[in-house]
């Protein structure tokens, strides 16, 4: 999928340094299993060696795809990279920002979509409970703007003036992960997915890969309405606070049980190590502690290899959490929790959901697997993996409850989801900003170009295309004076501000998403002020 670029700003470069490398850029996905395709298409890269700079400053280097690319999360994973770029010209030097162009659901359709089968630039199709599929755009905030990607990619080697026959290549991949960043939602009797975007990026020569293989044969139940297995691996690091793992980097289970989790950060000197959790609503949950991963593309022989493991059926329940009660952030994951056996051991996130933005509770309820853990360590010998069923602290089947957001503290273990005979309701405990954080506000003036046009709707405050923010519009839209609308507890950052209104009745024929141009800086100012005019 290879695709020649275009250099829109030189200048740039050259300031930055009198060498140039050559440089590959893909991408890589994950989603669950209840999306059969997620499309994004691409037309644009940017990057930036500030860690500050906004999308407008002018330090960008910019590359414009000569066509667009159009790659599916769904597919796109288990190490399989679609090549966007390919002998990128970028000076040496380490850039701290990367920012990937999308197309937007509302453009024309781009060649690339239309060969992929989809019907819009960005889509995702989700297969419901009753196995319906619903084929939605994929709406996105403030497109022409960017995805931004906070890194630090080091591109070194040198490239003479003129020389075109350079070896020296950068491969670089960035990671999107549907797990985390496809928001369902619903608005009146719709259904629609939001991308909230979390993307990492990675330079691969300090990138390595785990693989393994699953026995699924008498497993049922595991697999989705659309035939996707219902299984994800996720790789977990300890906190900065030691308090409890969080999720590096997921892959789905393929069909015939096989899995692969790159990219991985690691070093070749001082090789990193994750913990492995395998998880999903039927099969007890395992988790393989202490896996060392070498440097390496999963073509060479440094991925690390544990082996076959057969994972044990287990019935499941679902859990709820109802909307606004407590009021989450609207970019909040919540995760459920569980403790191996023994003092030091600290909680495992087995399960995670994003809310919705806009509700803040759980639009797709997740399922909970009622057994116990199967744990086992890693052996650097390459000797069989050997899983001891252990009862977490919990409880069989019981998980802790937490919330968490960027930019926010993580939040405190809640109640305890003991194992009920179908339904359980959650309640969050809600997010706080880190101490000695002060909260920013928006007030925002809004003004109907037509007046009741619109009755419904919400103001949407985002960072780097990820939602931070959002406040419903509805009296703002059919009072006949401008009507103003307030967000409080905002995080110090860059936003810009977009809408989604609709009419009710007919909110499916009659939604409009608009987004304005003009930033708002709150990373030192406690308070903004936009006047916004819907049209």
């Amino acid at each position: 999928m290879a695709r020649t670029l275009s250099i829109l700003l030189l200048s740039v470069c050259a300031a930055l340094a009198g060498c140039t490398s050559r440089t590959t850029v893909s991408v890589t996905g994950n989603a669950p299993a209840q999306y059969s395709h997620v499309y994004l298409t691409l037309q644009g890269l940017w990057f930036n060696t500030s860690s500050t700079a906004g999308p407008d400053d002018t330090s960008w280097v910019k590359f414009a795809l000569d066509t667009p690319v159009t790659f599916d999360l769904a597919t796109s994973s288990n190490a399989s990279l679609a090549q966007i770029a390919t002998n990128l010209k970028l000076a040496a030097g380490t850039y701290s920002q990367v920012r990937l162009l999308p197309v937007d659901s509302s453009a024309a359709l781009a060649d690339s979509a239309k060969t992929a089968g989809a019907l819009y630039n960005a889509e995702a199709d989700y297969v419901d409970g009753d196995g319906t599929l619903h084929q939605l755009p994929l709406e996105l905030l403030n497109p022409d703007k960017g995805i931004g990607i906070q890194t630090s990619i080091s591109i070194t080697g040198k490239l003479s003036s003129g020389d075109s026959s350079s070896t020296t290549n950068i491969p670089i991949v960035l990671k999107l992960d549907g797990a985390r960043d496809l928001a369902l939602f619903t608005y009146d009797t719709q259904l629609g997915v939001l991308l909230s975007a979390h993307a990492s990026a990675y330079n691969l020569t300090d990138a390595g890969a785990i693989r393994g293989q699953l026995t699924l044969s008498g497993l049922s139940g595991i697999t989705a309405a659309n035939d996707r297995v219902d299984i994800q691996v996720s790789a977990e690091s300890l906190s900065a606070d030691g308090t409890r793992h969080f999720i590096v980097n997921s892959a789905p289970v393929s069909a015939d049980g096989s899995f692969e989790l790159y990219p991985l950060a690691t070093d070749s000197n001082t090789p990193s190590s994750y913990d492995l959790v395998i998880h999903g609503p039927a099969i007890a949950t395992i988790i393989v502690k202490g896996v060392t991963v070498e440097a390496g593309d999963p073509s060479s022989a440094t991925p690390v290899s544990i082996g076959t493991l057969a994972p044990r059926a287990a019935d499941s329940y679902s859990v709820s959490v109802p909307a606004g009660s407590p009021a989450l952030p609207a970019d909040a994951l919540v995760g459920f929790y569980q403790t191996l056996p023994g003092s030091s051991e600290v909680p495992y996130l087995i399960e995670a959901a994003p809310v919705d933005p806009f509700n803040r509770g759980l639009t797709n309820d997740p399922s909970l697997s009622k057994a116990t853990v199967d744990v086992g360590t890693f052996q650097s010998d390459g000797a069989t993996i050997t899983l001891a069923a252990a009862t977490p602290q919990e409880g069989s089947g019981s998980y802790r409850v937490a919330g968490s957001a960027p930019f926010f503290a993580d939040g405190l273990f809640g109640i305890t989801v003991v194992t009920p005979a179908t339904t359980a309701d959650v309640l969050v405990p809600t997010l706080s900003l880190p101490a000695a954080s002060v909260g920013r506000s928006v007030l925002a003036t809004v003004t109907a170009a037509t007046a009741g046009k619109y009755d419904r709707g919400d103001l949407i405050v985002s960072h780097d295309g990820a939602v931070v923010g959002t406040v419903a519009l509805d009296t703002a839209l059919t009072q006949s004076s401008p009507g103003t609308v307030r967000i409080d507890g905002l995080p110090a950052a860059l936003y810009y501000l977009s809408v989604r209104v609709w009419r009710s009745g007919d909110p499916a024929g009659t939604l409009a998403r608009q987004w304005y141009p003009t930033a708002m800086d709150l990373r030192t100012s406690t308070a903004g002020t936009a006047s916004l005019t819907v049209n």
